[in-house]
């Protein structure tokens, strides 16, 4: 695998990450998840922004701005000879003594991982409630960190370990899914869960929310089954049409919901910048 580190493109043998990297050692680290389409890195300012904003609420000083990193998956799209990537771009907190820290991060250890990606197709996965409940966010609200054990244990906890896993929160309010957003409909009408639950305010959301009418909605488990259709969302798959949930059947890939969403999808990842455009 090539990686750009802080700076260059090399190989995953050249790079060397102290051991006291505070990413390492405390989960003091945050990252963003996009791909490419024909090169084009789909709403990459909106990652970039979210990634600032993210950095700033836990005093990493991101050494590279918007242009730089932009370059940095040019790169790496060359050198994959213009397949289309699955980009993670990674900010950890940079080696420092053992022991909590309060002073600003100056020198965090920036990675761009890459892997060529296949051509988009449609997707759905069954989706089944997890019994652990999600955990509460490091900050206010949810930052997309290093922060991953609760969804690590709950991947363990799926009876079907191709499904999507669902959180609910401890006073049992759907949230999200392991990897993605959820999205519900109701006739005509999209519902999704209040960040208030604790939810990632996820990228790809926030795209459909400015393209769609959305209503923000606290709902327990049984009304997500009453559902016409259900939906997840993130990054590298877009949008995930549900087929099942806890065994109930639903739409997937025939839901009239999915289709008109995909469709978004098909007039936009190849231009945009941003979901504001």
């Amino acid at each position: 695998m090539y990686l750009w580190h802080d700076g260059n493109v090399k190989r995953e043998e050249e790079i060397r990450i102290s051991p006291f990297d505070h990413g390492y050692l405390y989960g003091m680290g945050v990252f963003e998840t996009f791909r490419t389409y024909e090169g084009h890195p789909f709403l990459f300012d909106d990652h970039i922004e979210r990634l600032q904003m993210s950095c700033a609420a836990i005093g990493i000083q991101l050494p590279y701005g918007r242009e730089q990193l932009l370059r940095a998956v040019e790169d790496l799209y060359r050198v994959y000879e213009e397949q289309d990537l699955y980009i993670r771009l990674n900010v950890s907190g940079g080696a420092r003594d053992i022991g909590l820290s309060s002073e600003p991060y100056a020198e965090p250890t920036v990675l761009l991982y890459a892997k060529p990606i296949g051509q988009r197709q449609p997707a759905e996965r069954a989706l089944e409630t997890v019994r652990l409940a999600r955990s509460t966010p490091e900050t206010s609200y949810r930052l997309k960190s290093h922060h991953y054990m609760n969804n690590l244990v709950a991947k363990r906890h799926l009876f079907n370990q191709e499904a999507e896993g669902l959180f609910l929160t401890k006073e049992g309010f759907i949230c999200e899914g392991l990897t993605s957003n959820i999205f519900w409909r109701y006739g005509n009408q999209w519902y999704t869960p209040p960040l208030e639950t604790g939810a990632l305010n996820g990228i790809t959301r926030q795209f459909i929310m400015e393209q769609v009418p959305v209503e923000e909605r606290l709902a327990l488990l049984p009304q997500l089954i009453e559902a016409d259709e259900i939906l997840c969302t993130n990054s590298i798959q877009e949008v995930v049409a549900v087929s099942s949930l806890d065994g109930r059947t639903f739409p997937g890939l025939t839901g009239q919901g999915y289709q008109s969403i995909r469709t978004l999808f098909d007039q936009a990842v190849q231009t945009k910048w941003s979901r504001r455009e």
